[in-house]
């Protein structure tokens, strides 16, 4: 059975995580892809991690409205709004966004994310 909190623990660590590589090295999938707004659009596994090298941090960011779908006992869909602010810049960033986990040696990794920006608060 897909545990909704855990799930949505582990999305908050990865938003967490920006800037930090080896977190994201750590809980992706190998075949994990992102799918961002231009740039840096569609990123496989390696691009994500070189990606996120150079990520500014979050200041702040909250997940509300949190829906998820069990795919499988092994696999899950979590879709969300996000609004979050980044280190040093005054505007809020705001999306939907979704991400689907896949159950791998006991451990959650995160196999695809999709973020569609919605404008500006």
């Amino acid at each position: 059975m897909v545990s909704e909190q855990a799930l949505i623990e582990r999305e908050k660590q990865f938003w967490a995580a920006a800037g930090d590589s080896e977190f994201y090295r750590q809980h992706l999938a190998d075949d994990a892809l992102m799918v961002f707004p231009e740039p840096p659009g569609i990123l496989r596994r390696e691009a994500t991690i070189d990606s996120v090298a150079a990520a500014q941090p979050w200041a702040s960011f909250e997940i509300e409205d949190v829906l998820l779908t069990e795919l499988t006992p092994d696999s899950a869909a979590i879709t969300y709004r996000a609004t979050g602010r980044r280190e040093g810049d005054p505007s809020d960033y705001r999306a939907l966004a979704s991400s689907v986990y896949v159950r791998r040696g006991g451990e959650w990794k995160l196999a695809l994310h999709q973020q569609t920006p919605i404008g500006s608060a």
